[in-house]
């Protein structure tokens, strides 16, 4: 994965030219919902920024898959992005499963939302037994999925290098084809808090630590005054206000 992080670094070092907005850092604190949330759409505003900035850094690295009669996006938390390999994966297996339903309940997961499901799992709270540490999840690769009928799909998305591998996890799938990007959604944030809080920079390396855990507690929940500038942007799926998604599955991924 070192090549990787070179390419990206190579490309963090030149920052763009301010787009529309104002710098901004206001909003609801992600860290405000430790204790009075179970939902990662919480901070589905912030997510789609980081999404879209790691979209900037590696342009088409992230393809979104689409909900419709067979796969089903269980709620609003849902980031529907993939690697392209694994989105071919994917759309092969559900073309053999004879309108078999696919019940989605995440893919790609940013690291202010593992944030958000690592200290849930610290509290105790949310029904989360196991949590992977931001910037370690398996979800942060661009390569996951959680599926909640999971047995319904096990040799199905095995036929289609659909590992299904992860002790403890049962409903989590990897696309092991696909590239690893983890690291990109903490070198995303960290710009993004960089190009909105000029006077309270943290290094651009794509690690996470103790600073770039500090900001990400400070983040506005509905997203910076100013989020990814660049020509390669992300479809980003608009949901009903009426959904919802709470936490209620393992996530040792």
């Amino acid at each position: 994965m070192r090549w990787l992080f070179l390419a990206l670094l190579a490309s963090a070092c030149s920052h763009d030219d301010a787009g529309p907005g104002t710098p901004s850092i206001a909003g609801t604190p992600v860290t405000s919902f430790e204790t009075t949330s179970c939902s990662t759409g919480d901070v589905l505003a912030l997510s789609r920024q980081i999404s879209e900035e790691v979209n900037c850094l590696m342009p088409g690295q992230l393809v979104v898959f689409d909900a419709g009669m067979v796969i089903d996006f269980t709620g609003s938390a849902v980031l529907p992005y993939l690697g392209t390999p694994g989105r071919t994966a994917l759309y092969a297996a559900v073309g053999e499963a004879g309108g078999r339903a696919m019940q989605v309940t995440s893919a790609f997961r940013t690291v202010v939302q593992q944030y958000l499901l690592h200290r849930w799992f610290e509290l105790g709270r949310c029904g989360i037994t196991a949590a992977a540490e931001p910037g370690r999840s398996n979800h942060e690769s661009g390569r996951a999925l959680d599926i909640s009928n999971y047995n319904d799909w096990i040799t199905t998305l095995d036929i289609h290098a659909w590992s299904h591998d992860v002790p403890g996890d049962p409903v989590h799938f990897d696309h092991l084809d696909s590239p690893d990007i983890r690291g990109a959604d903490v070198l995303a944030f960290q710009r993004l808090w960089n190009r909105n809080a000029p006077d309270d920079p943290i290094a651009e390396d794509g690690a996470y630590g103790p600073d770039t855990e500090v900001r990400i507690q400070m983040s506005p929940a509905e997203g910076f005054g100013i989020g990814a500038i660049c020509a390669a942007r992300l479809e980003i799926p608009v949901w009903s206000p009426a959904e919802t998604a709470v936490v209620t599955e393992q996530c040792a991924d």
